[in-house]
């Protein structure tokens, strides 16, 4: 009995691009969210300046999401988690770059 690893793995692959395709349209809306989120209610005070400096201290994406969680409460902004996941998602993939 043979097996055709190449037939498994292309099919493997096909699999994983038809899973990424399909999220793609989510988390294009999730950035697009983000950044409103961000323009909104962020950006008067935290200007990308505050997100490009060598010294910033956010490392983490945990950290990323304890500041925006807490900036949005020192605002006052009223923000679910699902805001916040937005404007965390938005700002890791603009300046962060964090390993997910």
């Amino acid at each position: 009995m043979s097996v055709n690893y190449s037939t498994g793995l292309l099919g493997g692959c096909l699999s994983m691009a038809v899973l990424a395709l399909a999220s793609a349209p989510a988390l294009a809306e999730n950035y697009q969210r983000g950044h409103e989120l961000y323009g909104n209610h962020c950006q008067a005070c935290h200007t990308k300046r505050v997100h490009l400096n060598k010294k910033r201290k956010v490392k983490t994406l945990s950290e990323l999401r304890k500041r925006v969680e807490g900036w949005a409460a020192h605002a006052g902004d009223d923000w679910g988690e699902s805001e916040v996941d937005d404007v965390v998602y938005y700002l890791n993939r603009r300046y962060y770059h964090l390993a997910q």
